[in-house]
């Protein structure tokens, strides 16, 4: 161990997009901090003590949106200062949870092109406070960019920290390139020690505990790095007893030195001793993101949204691009206007601030609902602006095709690769409003076909009715990245007296599913092709089954301190981790069938079941259609939650029979095998999944693909386990 002999102070405001404040509240109050920042640089400008005010720009997205409408002299105040070293500008859009996968990420990455190009910032180094963790391809992603050093600054509560902080070492990305890394104590480490506001505390009580503690941790660097905010807290502005009280306890000659410092002076430092430190591959897995499935409805909404607005780039680039770049027509108006907004409300939903710091104790509480309702606008701002962005590409490239009736169907494959598409076609499609010569395209486009909407309808009617007025596209053809035009004659209307029976047992070419029709879900699932059970008759649970789980104890004051308590005030240094991994639990599946109903269709079959369950408000939805020709199926699932404020879990179980089988995850666009490709100390609890999860031996193996929920455990039910290292009971 090294002894320190001076410690980096990084001074920034956290942000939060909500938390403290309305979001809107939020947007405005990090404009007045930068604002204020420029007043404090410019105060110490001839000043090349260490405290001599410096700030670091947390992230850049309320940057980018505080020089949109900046003075054009406040604008050439700021840039002087980045230039002189007394402000330094990091790279991240926000504080950002593993939601993003990687064409989000570059997304989020359009503003920092911004900020170099159009305002000439120096930007090289990276920073994420209070989420636990970001995706592995964030590494090549930031390496690519330019940024040589990315920092964290955890908050452990519902979380953890990997290794043993502080401490430096080189993560290394999927491509085996690396990036320096630094995993820090929290944001609010600097004044907790009494730096900024007790020289006493710092200097007696603080300091030797910090000794002692990089003492213990074999802590290698005669260096440290500390950050701190503001003492109001998280969205708080700039703090000048920082640079008063380093310049007095510096003048005293006390140390360690002291110095108010940007993260390139930091960086600077930690490279002079790159070559001692260790090196580290794998997924950075995050803690926190949990959250996210508290609003599951949003959650899904936000992820047919980022599909929605992949397709609509594809779209413009291609039409726009063939255009020459012409600037006409409704397209270009729409793009050139709503993109980056329906990008920015799709990256602020993702974005780590889940609820109000009151939402716990005042879940009815005014505040609580403001910003839930300002959270929840993000999500739909991108439904409805994505919605447009996709509805005018696919209606320019219905103007350009050749048809042979004014109502033919143009149907658009958005994937590179031939798929064979079908399925119930929107009323709207089906039955335009308008003309096709309006400029609404004839018909206001909605791209989700609204399946569940009928067979739900259909499970609820006392003889399981499909309601009129439906039609089937026949399965037909798409090429990748291509179109088939369609005839409305070669529709087929869903009858309202189609075919239905409460069969338990339905089956295609390829295989045969037996349902259980007294507690709901899959009994059996046999592939015939390969003579094989795929549901695992050990697991003591059914494919497809509901389970509500609960803290047992209901009659607890405070039933989240059973999961997780966070001793906040504590004479340690580093907080001690507060989860309880011997919590009890009380888990229920669903009670009864309430209604079975075997649909057969022109596609195929599908089943739908109605249950009663715990947790839930009203019946519990579910279905499974079985393809016609297919090798795969479909698992759907919805449900009301209530209103409690018992801490509870809803689950939907897949267990498998894969003997053996080696678990893959999707981070987006980088398959990760959960364990080996993780770093020490991260979460194995759970996990943030972009498309699929894989489960596969030597010989077989099954991939689940996850448009909508991308929360999952894995084996069994792990919540609260903080397991440090994770083994595969069983494929579920």
């Amino acid at each position: 161990m090294s002894e320190v002999h001076t410690i980096y102070l990084i001074h920034h405001s956290h942000t939060d997009i909500g938390y403290t404040h309305d979001q809107p509240i939020v947007w405005d109050l990090q404009e007045r901090f930068l604002d204020g920042a420029i007043e404090l640089a410019e105060r110490y400008a001839d000043s090349d003590s260490d405290g001599a005010f410096r700030w670091t720009v947390e992230t850049t997205a309320v940057l980018y949106r505080w020089l949109q409408h900046a003075p054009a002299r406040q604008v050439e105040r700021f840039q002087a200062l980045e230039r002189a070293g007394r402000i330094e500008v990091t790279a991240m859009f926000a504080n950002l949870t593993p939601l993003y996968d990687i064409d989000q990420l570059l997304e989020t990455f359009q503003v920092l092109r911004a900020l170099r190009e159009e305002f000439g910032l120096t930007i090289r180094y990276a920073m994420n406070c209070d989420v636990n963790g970001e995706n592995w391809p964030l590494v090549d992603l930031l390496l690519d960019l330019g940024i040589e050093g990315f920092s964290m600054a955890i908050n452990t509560h519902f979380g953890g920290a990997p290794l043993r902080r502080p401490n430096a070492f080189w993560w290394e990305g999927p491509s085996g390139r690396r990036i320096l890394a630094w995993n820090g104590w929290p944001y609010s480490t600097g004044l907790r020690f009494g730096i900024g506001r007790d020289p006493e505390l710092f200097e007696h009580t603080w300091w030797p505990r910090v000794r002692r503690h990089l003492a213990e941790i074999g802590y290698p660097l005669p260096v440290l790095m500390v950050q701190s905010y503001h003492p109001f807290g998280d969205n708080g502005p700039a703090f000048e007893g920082f640079s008063e009280f380093i310049d007095a306890w510096n003048a005293q000659g006390k140390t360690p030195r002291l110095r108010l410092a940007t993260p390139r002076e930091w960086w600077a430092a930690v490279r002079e001793h790159a070559d001692r430190l260790p090196t580290y591959r794998g997924d950075w897995t995050d803690y926190w993101n949990f959250g996210c499935i508290s609003s599951a409805r949003e959650q899904a909404i936000n992820r047919a949204s980022r599909a929605r607005l992949r397709v609509a780039d594809a779209l413009a680039a291609v039409i726009l691009g063939r255009a020459g770049g012409e600037v006409e027509g409704a397209l270009a108006r729409s793009y050139g206007r709503y993109r980056e907004r329906a990008w920015w409300a799709l990256h602020l939903w993702d974005e780590h601030t889940w609820g109000a710091d009151c939402s716990v104790r005042a879940p009815e509480g005014e505040d609580t609902a403001s910003q839930w309702h300002h959270k929840a606008g993000y999500a739909y701002t991108a439904r409805s602006l994505s919605l447009l962005l996709q509805r005018d590409g696919l209606a320019e490239l219905a103007r350009r095709v050749a048809r042979e009736a004014p109502d033919d169907l143009l149907v658009f494959n958005p994937l590179p690769w031939p798929r064979r598409i079908g399925g119930i076609v929107p009323a709207a499609v089906q039955s335009p409003r308008g003309l096709p010569v309006d400029q609404t395209a004839g018909r206001h486009f909605q791209d989700r076909m609204p399946a569940e909407d009928v067979w739900w309808t259909a499970a609820a009617h006392p003889e399981g009715r499909i309601p009129s007025g439906y039609w089937l596209l026949p399965p037909v053809e798409v090429p990748g990245f291509g179109y088939r035009v369609v005839s409305q004659r070669d529709l087929i209307e869903l009858s309202a007296h189609a075919q239905m029976s409460e069969d338990a047992v339905v089956e295609n070419e390829r295989f045969r599913l037996v349902f259980d029709r007294d507690r709901g879900g899959i009994r059996s699932w046999y592939d015939k092709a390969l003579d094989w059970e795929w549901v695992d008759p050990e697991a003591g649970h059914r494919l497809h089954s509901f389970v509500h789980e609960a803290v047992a104890d209901v009659e607890h004051p405070w039933p989240r301190k059973l999961l997780f308590e966070m001793a906040w005030i504590s004479e340690r240094v580093e907080h001690p981790v507060g989860w309880k991994p011997g919590w009890r639990a009380r888990r229920e599946g669903a009670r009864r069938v309430l209604t079975h109903r075997v649909y057969r269709t022109p596609l195929g079959y599908r089943v739908v079941q109605l249950l009663e369950a715990p947790g839930c408000v009203g019946p519990l939805r579910q279905s499974v259609f079985l393809p016609d020709g297919a090798d795969y199926i479909e698992c759907e699932a919805c449900w009301e939650m209530g209103l409690s404020a018992h801490p509870e879990a809803t689950y939907l179980l897949y267990p498998f029979h894969v003997p053996g089988a080696v678990v893959h995850l999707d981070l987006g666009g980088q398959a990760m095998q959960v364990d080996r490709d993780q770093l020490p100390g991260v979460c194995r609890d759970y996990f943030t999944v972009q498309q699929w999860v894989d489960f596969s031996n030597d010989e077989r193996g099954i991939t689940v693909a996850l448009p909508d929920n991308p929360m999952i455990q894995l084996g069994d039910f792990h919540f609260g386990r903080f397991q440090r290292t994770f083994r595969l009971e069983r494929p579920m």
